[in-house]
């Protein structure tokens, strides 16, 4: 038998027909759903808002569990990455990294860095440096209480510049009749057995003669490294106290004496550290605090015009403060929710002040619409009821795509997004919430007033149609009249738009430039992130950067090869094989890799000969671990003793066997100039270094996130688009 092709339409139509059906009993159940709340509400709109107000006390009482994560680390890093896992192993077997602090000095008026005055300025700056002191939580914190220690002895660690062919010492300086000539006939490396080449101290600007002697450079620095051992601070996250306010202080300091050092040595200093960097940042985002306060001024301001009217007794602008009020509110009782259920506050946060804002005054402004749209109705209650009968499921579906939109957003790896998404969903159901009973309350009232010839701004004082700041010509006014606002907006631009050919070009024309521009703005996106962004402008920072960038060839990034599974007697071509594949690397500064296992080789060639194994190039492998503890006890120059003692660790159980080993560098400055070079330097890396040894760098907590960006992306947007697709 033959199928019908009407039946086969019929069929098909049937299921258009069921998605139809089901559409509209939802569109029906929601608006009886709103049509029974709204009647309890403009019946009892008193206890409504009393409910409300309790309620959003109650939940702002979460204010006791409040707990915020300021530690960018923790932020915008996968928990379960690798740099996390790697960090875990550094710090269990080496600690914190120190903090580093650069003392710039920057001759004037072309003045030459290396002259013996020059020299002598840097000397009286190094010693101002180690002099400063102040009061930190009722102890006196001075350089030598701040300043990094090797893992064995009790001695700082030494700063490291052009002074150290002198020790820092201003009697060795001060009787060297050519300090010029000696920075050209010392070998660097027998002052520095590790570390960055001497170049990396003196400025870029620097010039050579035809023989390759150093002649001038208007810039130099002295590094020094401080203690980090990190501990909980309000407001701040984890920090050291100490190091951190005895940065500021001495940043601050030499901002005040730049001046007068112009003057007497024609040179300044400029003081760089991670603790003026957080601060100034830090200060930048309080201050923001402001703006989301004159963000909030300027909606109440604006919601009060459009619900506004030409006369006094008609007008609403007061519910222009109800709806701020009620997002307030919302904002509240999101946080509070959030913080008792154990949800951290961060600062990507405080930007849903405003995301809230913008959803409660839309969904204020839709139940109005309604509520003037049903202007024939004669009682005020039945009139508030049928207008949250028309608006309830237009604000319910916009509420609820963006809860799914912000729960799909909750997904995400990346801790501080996760976090918001959080914050975001909760915020917009407490938003839903308020506006369909604390405003519509405060509506129903507002319209009973109007009932009975009150004035909007002074609800007490009778007021009679005639009654306004706008007189039409002819005097006449109807409530259901729309305001100018209104009338430009729902009237004369679509008229215009609408209306003529003319209007219809300009619209397309301008939608496809938009687009254009879109598309380009797409081209032209940049994955990346910098602390000195959030410096702002003006901040005494910013001269000290100036002058990293400008002499010291910007940023370059201080990173370490670890060494863990390894039989260091046997296998000691094993680190000379990665220190020759980090050597090559394109991502590392040249001369900046110096490792403890050659300056232990060249010390035994040259002191303990018989343990020398010739035929094979290596130290016995027997002596290795006896030698190393002689090696790490012997000064073979002003730093290499204590440098190597930092740079291995020995077994705890006593034995003579090191558990760990690493190996300095520097990655170079190309690879902060943007996310998809930081994520190439650091695959790279690891690409090449895979064996029993690794690379790692603080940086690399935040390049996991770069990795993780485009398709965190793409999957949110997909599965919220989907949602809301299937929802609409």
């Amino acid at each position: 038998m033959e199928k019908s092709p009407h039946k086969e339409t019929e069929g098909g139509g049937g299921c258009k027909d069921r998605l139809e059906r089901l559409s509209a009993a939802v569109h029906t159940g929601t608006e009886k759903l709103f049509e029974k709340v709204s009647t309890v509400v403009v019946n009892h709109p008193g206890v409504t808002i009393a409910i409300c107000v309790v309620f959003a006390a109650a939940m702002a009482q979460g204010i006791w569990f409040y707990d915020e994560e300021v530690s960018s680390d923790k932020l915008f890093t996968p928990q379960d990455s690798q740099a996390f896992n790697d960090e875990t192993w550094v710090i269990d077997r080496f600690g914190n990294d120190a903090r580093t602090v650069f003392l710039q000095t920057l001759g004037t008026e072309g003045t030459n860095m290396l002259t013996k005055a020059s020299l002598l300025y840097m000397q009286e700056m190094h010693e101002w440096f180690l002099s400063q002191s102040l009061i930190v939580d009722g102890e006196d914190v001075t350089y030598n209480v701040v300043c990094s220690r090797y893992s064995e002895g009790d001695g700082c660690k030494a700063p490291v510049s052009v002074l150290s062919f002198w020790q820092h010492n201003r009697t060795l300086l001060e009787a060297d009749a050519d300090p010029l000539a000696t920075v050209n006939s010392v070998n660097w490396r027998d002052i520095e057995p590790s570390g960055p080449p001497l170049s990396y101290y003196i400025g870029s600007d620097a010039v050579y003669s035809g023989a390759a002697l150093l002649v001038s450079t208007r810039a130099t620095r002295i590094i020094y490294d401080l203690k980090n051992e990190k501990e909980e601070i309000s407001g701040v996250g984890e920090d050291d106290p100490q190091s951190r306010y005895f940065e500021i202080l001495v940043a601050e300091k030499s901002a005040d004496r730049r001046s007068a050092d112009r003057q007497a040595h024609k040179a300044a200093s400029f003081i760089r550290t991670s603790g003026q960097e957080k601060q100034a940042s830090s200060s930048a985002i309080s201050s923001d605090v402001g703006n989301l306060i004159m963000g909030y001024v300027l909606m109440l301001l604006y919601a009060s015009f459009i619900l506004s009217r030409g006369r006094a007794k008609y007008s609403h602008s007061l519910l222009g403060v109800v709806s701020v009020a009620a997002v307030g509110a919302a904002t509240f009782s999101a946080y509070g929710f959030c913080w008792y259920i154990g949800v951290k506050f961060n600062s990507v946060v405080q930007v849903l002040v405003l995301v809230l804002l913008g959803v409660g005054i839309d969904d204020t402004f839709v139940i109005m619409d309604s509520w003037w749209d049903c202007s024939e109705i004669p009682t005020m209650k039945e009139r508030m009821i049928a207008a949250m009968k028309h608006a309830g499921p237009a604000i319910t579906i916009t509420s609820v795509t963006d809860l799914i939109a912000f729960l799909a957003g909750s997904s995400t790896e990346l801790p501080a997004l996760r976090d918001f998404c959080y914050y975001a969903t909760f915020g917009i159901l407490f938003v839903f919430f308020f506006q369909c009973t604390f405003v519509v309350a405060f509506a129903y009232l507002d319209s009973v007033r109007q009932e009975r010839g009150r004035s909007d701004i002074l609800c007490c004082v009778p007021v009679d149609d005639e009654t306004g700041v706008c007189v039409k010509k002819d005097g006449s006014w109807t409530e259901g009249e729309k305001g100018i606002q209104n009338r430009i907006v729902g009237t004369h631009m679509p008229r215009l738009v609408l209306g003529t050919l003319v209007g219809k070009v300009v619209v397309i024309l301008i939608s496809c430039l938009l687009f254009g521009l879109g598309i380009y703005g797409c081209t032209k996106v940049k994955m990346n992130f910098n602390q000195e962004w959030f410096i702002p402008d003006g901040d005494a920072i910013e001269d000290a950067m100036d002058v990293r960038d400008t002499y010291f060839n910007g940023q370059s990034l201080p990173a370490n090869v670890y060494f863990s599974d390894i039989n260091y007697p046997q296998e000691q071509d094993t680190m000379f094989d990665s220190l020759s594949v980090l050597r090559r690397n394109r991502w590392v500064v040249a001369n900046s890799t110096s490792s403890w296992m050659e300056d232990f080789q060249q010390w035994v060639k040259k002191e303990h000969v018989a343990d020398w194994d010739q035929s094979a190039g290596r130290i016995v492998p027997s002596q290795f671990y006896r030698l190393l503890r002689v090696f790490a006890s012997t000064a073979t120059g002003p730093r290499s003793a204590w440098q190597h003692i930092d740079n291995i660790r020995w077994s705890s159980n006593g034995s003579d066997s090191l558990v760990a080993s690493r190996v300095g560098f520097l990655i170079v400055g190309d690879a902060l100039a943007n996310g998809e070079n930081a994520v190439d330097c650091m695959d790279n890396l690891r690409a090449e270094l895979s064996g029993s040894e690794f690379p790692w760098a603080f940086m690399f907590l935040f390049w996991e996130s770069y990795k993780l960006m485009v398709p965190e992306i793409t999957q949110n947007v997909a599965i919220a688009g989907s949602c809301v697709f299937v929802l609409v």
